[in-house]
């Protein structure tokens, strides 16, 4: 067993040293030896544990090391592109200012490491009146240009709708100037006034064909490992005998087929709405995990910015609504396919067979839904193996929903409020969070932190998020009553059943 354990690990350990290689080499100066021991920390230590005490690690225990190693990985990521965003193919680090969103976009590197360096100007003095000439007083007033290393500043009074400014203004500068600059119009965290912002365009090179095969390639043997990986651990989950390969099959594949199915179909229509925007991206590369859930999810970055507002929201709310349609109804099916038993005071997020979904309104009226009267008060619910799977996708969807950075909420929030509002929800959700890991902590007896680790992980996450190449331009009005409707769907999934509708529901 442990040959078999020892492959996977190599295996899986050089996949996630190509995708890093791929993905995030360019983003940051921490090495990548270091940033591939944090990813492979958690099947490492699996994999030491079933070969040590012949058991699969506890699922709390399993999910808590996978969320720190991220977190951390997370943190060394920003940091990393902190220090070192010269090497950034997309946008160049700017000189160090008080006017904070170009810096948000673009970490601000120490004063002296831009000190030695001889000033950059993007443009020539020449330059400045042709620039000038693409600002039309009826449309942006232009007060006056700002130079930095790599950046030029164009500040001034917006005359008309954000979008036409910036459509017009862009139109000008690329007539004027080609495609030599990404052309930025957002807000300034420090005034609140819009500005425009010329970043030099790098050189570009077209992925060659062989390149988007291994693409394809890569993407395809990482979806058959995490059905390996999902099927086993449904078998698991089913009670199947682990060494009977047939029996695995049959128990496991509807949790397999289920949690690859939600999460998959999540993360491909994140891909195709960055394909639509034309924001270059990879194909979702599936992560398989030695340890349940099997996956979390799967890997889709972006390798391009962002055009506006409207696209980021499209990013967030299509990803999570997909995921949403395909949990909710297998979901249901499952409850409905699922046992009820005796409940257990000390039940977790995670005690499949003896299920309490109290803690989230959300989970306790599909419960009531799909078991009707036998769900009633002192029982909690045997999980059958789909309703597992739809659970397990539904709570990663939920916590991709809260407002934060990277995350399908973040997106949302940032696209409806904007950079510098979305950054206060932020902290406020992560707060709000706290306070209900607390109560569930106080309401168990002081025995169930399984919440309140959950939010102290999530407090970790930066709150800001980059900015739009246009992120002045709003959103309309449909949308944002889209993003209303799916951020409720995380207040309903994250506030327990009150006392008043627990005995109305006669839960």
């Amino acid at each position: 067993m442990w040959l078999s354990l020892l492959f996977i690990l190599i295996l899986s350990g050089i996949l996630t040293y190509i995708i890093l290689q791929r993905t995030v080499s360019r983003m940051t100066q921490v090495p990548l030896w270091i940033l591939w021991a944090i990813l492979m920390t958690p099947p490492i230590l699996t994999g030491a544990t079933v070969t040590l005490s012949k058991q699969i690690p506890v699922f709390p225990v399993a999910i808590g090391v996978c969320a720190i190693c991220w977190s951390i990985y997370w943190r060394l990521l920003d940091w990393g592109g902190h220090r070192g965003r010269a090497t950034d193919p997309i946008l160049p680090p700017a000189e160090p200012d008080t006017d904070r969103s170009i810096p948000e976009i673009v970490p601000p590197v120490a004063v002296e490491s831009i000190a030695e360096p001889p000033m950059v100007r993007p443009i020539e003095p020449e330059e400045e009146a042709t620039l000038r000439t693409c600002f039309a007083w009826n449309v942006f007033f232009l007060d006056k240009i700002e130079y930095r290393p790599q950046a030029v500043l164009c500040r001034g009074k917006l005359r008309t709708e954000a979008d036409n400014a910036y459509a017009t203004v862009k139109q000008n500068i690329e007539e004027l100037f080609g495609d030599r600059f990404f052309i930025l119009f957002q807000y300034s965290l420090s005034t609140g006034k819009p500005f425009f912002a010329l970043v030099p365009r790098p050189q570009f090179t077209k992925i060659t064909q062989s390149r988007r095969w291994l693409e394809y390639a890569t993407a395809g043997l990482l979806l058959l490992l995490t059905l390996a990986s999902t099927t086993y651990f449904g078998a698991v989950l089913a009670g199947s005998p682990k060494d009977d390969l047939s029996r695995i099959i049959t128990a496991g594949w509807p949790y397999a087929v289920s949690i690859i199915s939600i999460l998959g179909l999540r993360d491909l229509g994140r891909y195709f709405v960055a394909k639509f925007y034309k924001i270059d991206t990879n194909l979702p590369y599936l992560i398989p995990l030695p340890f349940p859930p099997g996956t979390y999810g799967s890997l889709v970055q972006m390798r391009s910015p962002i055009p506006d507002r409207k696209a980021i929201f499209d990013l967030g709310f299509i990803a999570a609504s997909l995921g949403l349609l395909m949990a909710i109804p297998l979901l249901i099916w499952g409850l409905s396919q699922s046992t009820i038993v005796p409940i257990d005071l000390k039940s977790t997020l995670f005690s499949f067979q003896a299920f309490n979904p109290r803690f989230s309104l959300l989970l306790t009226l599909f419960c009531k839904l799909a078991l009707g009267s036998q769900f009633v008060a002192d029982r909690a619910i045997n999980l059958q193996n789909v309703a597992i799977a739809a659970y397990i996708s539904l709570l990663i969807i939920t916590i991709n929903l809260m407002p934060l950075r990277r995350l399908d909420g973040g997106y949302i929030v940032h696209a409806m409020f904007g950079q510098k509002p979305s950054a206060i929800v932020s902290q406020l959700s992560k707060i709000i969070l706290v306070i209900l890991g607390v109560i569930r902590f106080r309401s168990s007896g002081f025995g169930n932190t399984d919440l309140l680790f959950l939010a102290i992980v999530i407090s970790l996450i930066p709150a800001i998020d980059e900015p739009a190449l246009n992120d002045v331009s709003e959103l309309n009005n449909w949308r944002d009553a889209l993003g209303v409707i799916i951020l409720a769907v995380l207040v309903l999934a994250l506030i327990p059943v009150p006392a008043v509708l627990m005995q109305l529901l006669g839960v």
